[in-house]
């Protein structure tokens, strides 16, 4: 983990640190809920109507959600064998470089994201289950789980630029040093 993915302390961090940690319930939720529903199911044999369909929807929550929170504490998936070798301003170049990507990956899913559920608000588009649904609560979970994504790419790409080693100052040829050869 480098220095911009370290636990980010600012507004946005403790934003995405507060969505991680509803994430964690939504988490501890599905399991106590499936496992309510698998007593049910097989012990009284009364399954419940709303389980399968809530965590549906809690899964696509965590998968989304999250993942700026994993972002922050750089808890994601990361092949370092070539990064690891690079000179600290490589790294800070390559750092913008994957924040700019990601910023633009993000831009694209909160603009798809939003466009899918306000069309699903539109058309009052509802799952056809005893619950109904209104599909544009799932819907919602993209646009904003890539939003908290965006503000971690660019509060991590802030926090590079503060923290960027600087280029060393070029000196003019008239000012070059002489080379002392080494003794032995």
């Amino acid at each position: 983990m480098n220095q911009s993915e370290k636990k980010s302390t600012g507004s946005v961090g403790r934003l995405n640190q507060g969505f991680g940690m509803i994430g964690q319930a939504g988490m501890v939720f599905m399991v106590a809920s499936i496992t309510y529903d698998v007593i049910l199911r097989y012990v009284f044999i009364a399954p419940t109507h709303w389980a399968l369909e809530v965590n549906t929807f809690l899964l696509a929550f965590l998968c989304v959600i999250p993942a700026g929170d994993v972002l922050r504490v750089g808890s994601q998936i990361r092949i370092t064998f070539l990064y690891d070798r690079l000179r600290p301003a490589v790294k800070a170049r390559l750092d913008i470089l994957r924040g700019a990507a990601g910023l633009f990956f993000c831009s694209i899913m909160i603009w798809k994201g939003a466009d899918m559920a306000w069309k699903a608000w539109l058309h009052n588009d509802r799952m056809s289950t005893s619950l109904g649904t209104p599909m544009v609560i799932p819907y919602l979970f993209l646009p904003l789980g890539f939003l908290l994504l965006a503000l971690q790419y660019f509060s991590n790409m802030a926090s590079t630029l503060r923290k960027a080693p600087a280029a060393p100052a070029a000196q003019p040829p008239s000012a070059k040093q002489p080379e002392v050869e080494q003794q032995i």
